[in-house]
């Protein structure tokens, strides 16, 4: 089994956005409802999940940590770059959007979110930058004095034929692109190390999937057999050595 999955179920109520978010998060959200979700974390192959994320569940934070030295999510013959990510479950159907807060440490040089081709790889990434910048891979600004403040990040993608990617910072439209039609598709959030950058270092504050009502369907039964848990935060997990 890999090592350090870790499923968890947001069990707050399915609900159509409403007057629990701010002027213009709600806004935003107006016509999505909320989802469960799932997700594991990928971190360095020779490591414990512990050694490179922490979740702070009283504040629901996420906390990622990686060295440009350590070693990728998967052994030999895996190649790729370090990272400390949550993989969120993949989708296929219905327009989905990842809403979540942000804040990145001093020194981050990182790929902190991504829009998944499940089969083909990433379809857009964003860059946190140590000068406080954060751009899409296509060089796009998205926001810039991003270090040591929480701001809002949302993803949304449509996987239907003609389907779009969006990307918004604090609630703002920043970047539109073409999403691939019909397939699997996820997100990802955490830190992907840049080659010789050192540590990076991002947390996320209460992460949210939405989907666009007539689109929303309950979530695919645990594929691992895994048991759910509920805790303090109306939140479930069981965490695999």
């Amino acid at each position: 089994m890999l090592a350090g999955i870790f499923l968890a179920l947001n069990l707050i109520s399915v609900r159509v956005a409403g007057a629990a978010e701010t002027n213009s998060a709600a806004s935003l959200t107006d016509g999505w409802q909320q989802v469960p979700f799932k997700y594991e974390i990928q971190h360095p192959y020779d490591l414990k999940t512990s050694d490179r994320y922490d979740f702070d569940v009283m504040n629901n934070i996420h906390h990622f940590w990686v060295y440009s030295t350590d070693k990728p999510h998967a052994p030999p013959p895996n190649k790729t770059e370090a990272r400390t990510e949550m993989r969120l479950e993949t989708f296929s159907t219905g327009e989905h959007m990842f809403d979540g807060d942000v804040y990145i440490s001093p020194g981050t040089f990182a790929c902190i979110a991504q829009v998944f081709d499940a089969k083909h790889g990433p379809m857009q990434m964003v860059f946190a930058h140590p000068d406080g910048r954060v751009t899409m891979r296509g060089h796009d600004l998205i926001t810039t004095n991003a270090i040591g403040r929480w701001w809002n990040l949302k993803m949304s993608n449509d996987p239907k034929d003609g389907g779009k990617v969006k990307i918004y910072a604090d609630n703002v439209l920043v970047g539109t692109y073409d999403s691939r039609g019909p397939r699997d598709y996820y997100f990802k959030c955490g830190v992907y190390a840049r080659k010789d950058s050192g540590r990076s270092e991002v947390r996320y504050r209460n992460i949210k999937m939405w989907v666009k009502p007539d689109d929303a369907k309950p979530p695919k039964p645990d594929a691992t057999g895994g048991k759910f848990f509920r805790h303090s935060h109306l939140w479930a997990a069981l965490f695999y050595y």
